[in-house]
């Protein structure tokens, strides 16, 4: 057989299967050629660019980067939504991936721990995931921010369990005290004793990022000072994640307000199986390639234009 024919039979072979859908030993048998030739016909016809396939995604579509994110970080997940000018409207945009994969992750009986906030407070009411039964949700930080403003980590902590049909447990302790002896003596009351028990069986969190800039949340709270701030950005500090203090290397630095904290600590939270960080914007940009590259969260959600600036990091 000449090549004229070959080239006439591989571009018959690649529109039965391409175009009318026939699969190869159907082709084989209208053609009358065995079904290897059929394969071998096929790769040829897009080697030579006689087939060409290309996928056409939604104007919307953030697949690409988000793989992008996943590999470079090697991290589990990313999920990616529009920016826009309205803080709470990107958060609002992240409800239905998170609602999915909490959906995924969650089995009944388990243990979700739950950072503080005003990004999951805000992203917890949205939250809506059902048929997943006897949900533990378990602070993993002492209190920050005051309990009726809903950043407070009892606060989140509650709202998502009535959002799951969960049991949410309180944790009665400030997330920083005035002293290590003090903290020492608050871990070791029974109640916070609890808390840090449960947190070992967690292996799902949800967490939020702060920078350490004038206006981070931490300075609302009343907390934290720019002077605090000064001290740790003069470490190499770049934010924090549930108050673990991190570089851009993504290493935990060592500091003196560590040991005055209430929190899960770096070494558990890093084995929990699906850490969730949600955080987006120029400011945090630091933290949240911090936290990826020290693997302090192995699932990421943000906006477009932060992912971008993610991707072009080095």
């Amino acid at each position: 057989m000449n090549v004229k024919e070959i080239n006439k039979l591989i571009l018959k072979a690649a529109r039965l299967y391409y175009i009318e859908g026939l699969n190869q030993q159907n082709i084989a048998d209208r053609l009358d050629i065995s079904r290897s030739k059929v394969s071998r016909y096929l790769n040829s016809a897009r080697k030579n660019k006689i087939v060409e396939i290309k996928i056409n995604t939604p104007r919307e579509d953030y697949s690409d980067i988000e793989y992008r994110i996943e590999k470079k970080f090697k991290i589990k997940q990313c999920y990616v939504v529009p920016s826009f000018k309205n803080r709470e409207e990107v958060l609002r945009m992240m409800a239905a991936p998170l609602n999915s994969l909490l959906e995924r992750v969650l089995a009944g009986g388990s243990y979700m721990g739950i950072g503080w906030g005003n990004s999951l407070k805000t992203v917890a009411g949205y939250i809506n995931v059902s048929g997943k039964p006897d949900i533990k949700v378990i602070p993993i930080i002492g209190g920050l921010g005051k309990t009726g403003t809903g950043v407070h980590t009892n606060s989140v902590a509650k709202d998502i369990a009535d959002r799951i049909g969960g049991t949410s447990y309180m944790i009665h302790s400030p997330a920083v005290l005035d002293s290590r002896e003090i903290r020492d003596m608050v871990e070791n009351d029974s109640n916070t004793r609890e808390i840090i028990q449960l947190s070992r069986k967690i292996d799902t969190a949800l967490i939020g990022l702060s920078d350490i800039g004038p206006n981070s949340t931490l300075i609302e709270t009343g907390n934290f000072s720019l002077k605090d701030f000064k001290y740790l950005n003069g470490l190499g500090v770049v934010g924090d994640v549930n108050l673990i203090f991190i570089n851009e290397k993504g290493e935990h630095v060592p500091n003196n307000i560590d040991g005055r904290i209430v929190r899960i600590s770096p070494l558990r939270l890093k084995k929990v199986k699906n850490v969730i960080g949600v955080a987006f914007g120029r400011r945090k940009l630091g933290v949240i390639i911090g936290a990826l590259k020290g693997g302090f969260i192995n699932i990421l959600f943000t906006d477009e234009d932060t992912a971008k600036d993610i991707i072009k990091s080095g």
